[in-house]
């Protein structure tokens, strides 16, 4: 190792004064309400689109019999046969 003639620094968690600052962050962060209102929105957004999905699967089934429906009109009458 070269030496610099420098004293190493220690990482310490505590400044000078005797203050944890990554303490001070995670209490502020914790008080902090930003963003807030964003979540709230999503999760709102995502009740919606469950809604939707959960809605959209019973009327593609009611879809899909009218569709079946019409081609088993269309295949009795036999137009071209």
């Amino acid at each position: 190792m070269i030496s610099t003639g420098q004293k190493p620094v220690v990482a310490t968690h505590r400044m000078a004064d005797g203050e944890y600052p990554v303490l001070h962050f995670f209490i502020n962060f914790c008080k902090s309400e930003d963003g807030a209102t964003a979540v709230e929105y999503g999760l709102i957004v995502g009740l919606i689109s469950a809604a939707l999905i959960a809605g959209a699967g019973s009327i593609s089934s009611n879809i899909n019999a009218v569709f079946q429906f019409i081609v088993d009109t269309l295949v009795e009458l036999k137009p071209f046969g």
